[in-house]
């Protein structure tokens, strides 16, 4: 097992070493046959299987074995999480982040949000996870009193063992909701160990390690520690607080958990798992409270509505939604890019910060947790089950367009840390034993194909009719298998359509043919930096805000700038990335579909002054009901003149199906998209009729049919 035991030198980050039965077949599009898969955890933790049962028991004692070592520990969890974030320290000799670099050209930050590298840079560092796992479970059972030969199956079930996922945008076996999994709402679960496997515990009931997070290091009475208040010779391991958010006197990881009980007074700082809270609130936010069919229609039962991070993500994968890899990875805006692109706002980026804040919580009255800040997030462990799914997604889209890698250089950011090339260090991971710690990093070249990292995902496995008889791929296959795949398990905006237009009192509700319809969407540039990088959510609300996101429905989307760092590059606990974009005026975008809010509110007949979304009904009542407000993390309401770079637009376009008849349907198709003026002209923040990139008469080139 190379690379284990490397501790003064670098630790080169590798896979899981695949079995000898894989085969490279690659023509374009990775494809190795018999790599072993990243499964769905509801998959993992059902197993009804011995060699899944058996994976799903070593999950389980890895990772409670993990999160157990040492702060000082160069490979606890605790330091494994700590790159994320806090406490900003150095790790396996790179550079500390958050540090004015040495060289003007060298990027000292570990930060890689809002840039073209999230996606590639958040692959090996799941890479190091998942290795660390591993690790831990070829350990338990070297250790353990076993045969060999029962040795030899549980070593195979390491071996074959990946990271699971947590998707988000599909419903919950267990609840038929979107939610945590079913494994993050218990305390104890069940494995199957071996006699002498385990030392303690029931393994019906055996404690659950993920169910949370708390610090490893124990005061005398054999309690968790604040983890701002290390023991003396670990001090350079404290964790600081943010502005308003207690970090630092938090001795375990909550969601939903922490709430301020007077001046600096605050409960839930033990670590507090308020799963109740965090399913209500992921499940408004992603299921539209309205079923088209009427009670007693055959399908009211079968109807799956399309969630809005379903819709997201489908229309992410959406023919040419995101043209270019720099659309697709980030959330970064382009001062040029305001003319010519209209549905490129939707970044895996974006979706994915709107999940960090839905797991965690955003507001101290009721229920702040760590999910929701980039600089303590990834203690959480369930940070590291949404980030595999994150790199599902990115593999996803890769196998889609291959070709779209990497876009050309902004000009305008030359010699700057925000414009980085697929050939620049991914800090702080190494790629060799032994390296030299400041240069021999992993890139976004050698990141690019999954397979060569050891691992699959089990959406990609292909069809039998997707493999030519020679063994390799029929690439073209392949995709239409893959989105048609996606149509089926991310309900879209187009099955809410075509569910409503069966209806026989609503034949021209969407305006359109049979196979189109009118597609609304907001299209929000932001500054993430506008509260000097403290975190900040806009919400959109349709009709009356009652203060109260759980009442009649009114929230219909957000944007979660997900930051946390300070953007001050000289200050420890600071982000230089993040200097660097606020200096650059580097700004950043989102979308929020309302295609299926604006039908939910006419079908529902609850809203007054519109009863169709016909053109004009909806533009008037947008007109007048649609608002925003701007809410820091930790619930504080902040006025839109602290976001003067923020721009708000609402867009009209035409969504399309071009499904053949006999073929299982694909994604819709999105173009032809126009600002509607009159809704945000007088609002704060809003696109404005005279304004000089996207006012009326200003000439545009955005994609049309």
């Amino acid at each position: 097992m190379a690379n284990q035991g490397v501790r003064d030198g670098t630790y080169g980050i590798s896979g899981i070493p695949p079995p000898p039965e894989v085969e490279y077949k690659t023509k374009k599009i990775p494809y190795a046959p018999c790599m072993p898969v990243r499964l769905r955890l509801s998959a993992l933790a059902a197993a009804d299987t011995p060699i899944l049962q058996k994976q799903w028991t070593l999950f389980i004692l890895a990772l409670e074995k993990f999160k157990t070592l040492p702060v000082d520990q160069k490979f606890s969890y605790f330091q494994v999480a700590g790159i994320h974030g806090y406490p900003a320290t150095a790790w396996d000799g790179a550079d500390p982040p958050g540090k004015v670099p040495p060289v003007p050209d060298d990027d000292a930050s570990y930060c890689t949000h809002n840039v073209v590298t999230f996606p590639t840079w958040h692959r090996p560092y799941l890479l190091l996870y998942e290795k660390r796992l591993w690790t831990h479970m070829k350990e338990i059972i070297k250790c353990s009193s076993i045969t060999k030969s029962k040795a030899r199956e549980w070593n195979e079930a390491a071996d074959t063992w990946r990271l699971p996922y947590w998707d988000w945008a599909q419903r919950q076996t267990y609840n038929n909701l979107f939610s945590l999994p079913e494994v993050f709402t218990k305390e104890t679960v069940r494995i199957y160990p071996e006699p002498g496997m385990t030392k303690t515990g029931d393994a019906r009931h055996y404690p659950n390690p993920l169910w949370g997070f708390e610090n490893p290091e124990k005061g005398p009475d054999c309690k968790p520690l604040k983890m701002g208040e290390m023991p003396a010779d670990k001090k350079q391991w404290n964790i600081p607080d943010d502005e308003e958010l207690p970090w630092s006197q938090c001795s375990g990881v909550s969601r939903y958990g922490i709430t301020q009980t007077g001046d600096n007074a605050y409960a839930g700082l033990e670590g507090v798992n308020n799963f109740e809270a965090a399913n209500e609130s992921i499940n408004k936010y992603s299921d539209p409270s309205l079923n088209p069919y009427p009670e007693g229609d055959p399908n009211h039962d079968k109807w799956v509505a399309p969630g809005s991070l379903a819709d997201a993500v489908n229309r992410m994968f959406s023919k040419d939604y995101n043209r270019t890899w720099a659309t697709f990875a980030s959330t970064k805006w382009w001062n040029d890019s305001e003319r010519k692109i209209s549905t490129g706002y939707m970044s895996l980026e974006y979706i994915h910060n709107n999940v960090h804040i839905l797991a965690g919580g955003y507001s101290l009255e009721t229920g702040l947790g760590h999910m929701s800040d980039v600089p303590v997030a990834a203690f959480d462990p369930l940070f590291w089950l949404h980030h595999c799914n994150v790199d599902r997604l990115f593999a996803m889209w890769q196998v889609l367009n291959w070709d779209e890698w990497w876009t050309a250089p902004d000009p305008s950011l030359a010699n700057t840390t925000d414009n980085p090339t697929p050939d620049d260090p991914l800090q702080p991971f190494h790629n060799k034993d032994n390296g030299d710690p400041k240069r021999d990093f992993w890139t976004s070249t050698e990141a690019r194909d999954w397979t060569k990292l050891f691992y699959q995902y089990d959406d990609l496995v292909p069809k039998q009719g997707a493999i030519k008889a020679d063994g390799t791929l029929n690439e073209e296959q392949y995709k239409k298998d893959l989105l048609a795949h996606i149509e089926a398990i991310y309900p879209s905006t187009k099955r809410y359509v075509r569910g409503i237009r069966i209806l026989p009192d609503f034949p021209e509700f969407f305006g359109g043919n049979d196979n189109s319809w009118d597609d609304y969407i907001i299209n929000i540039i932001y500054d993430r930096y506008a509260l000097n990088g403290r975190s900040y959510t806009i919400q959109f609300w349709l009709r009356g805000d009652t203060g109260d996101r759980s009442s009649d429905g009114n929230l219909v989307g957000q944007v979660y700038s997900f930051a946390g760092l300070a953007p001050v590059s000289a200050e420890s606990g600071s982000c230089a990335n993040c200097g660097s974009q606020r200096d650059n005026k580097v700004l950043s975008r989102a979308q929020v579909p309302l295609t299926v809010p604006i039908a939910v509110l006419a079908l529902g007949g609850s809203h007054m002054g519109i009863r169709s979304a016909e053109q004009q009904a909806v533009r008037a009542y947008l007109k007048h009901n649609l608002h925003w407000k701007f809410v820091q993390l930790g619930g504080a309401v902040k006025s839109a003149s602290d976001f003067p770079d923020t721009k708000i637009s609402v867009w009209r376009g035409t969504g399309m199906s071009r499904d053949l008849e006999g073929q299982k349907p694909l994604p819709a198709e999105f173009s032809s998209y126009k600002p509607l003026h009159e809704i945000t002209h007088d609002k704060p923040c809003g696109l404005r009729l005279d304004d000089a990139n996207l006012g009326v008469g200003t000439p545009t080139h955005f994609r049309r049919f």
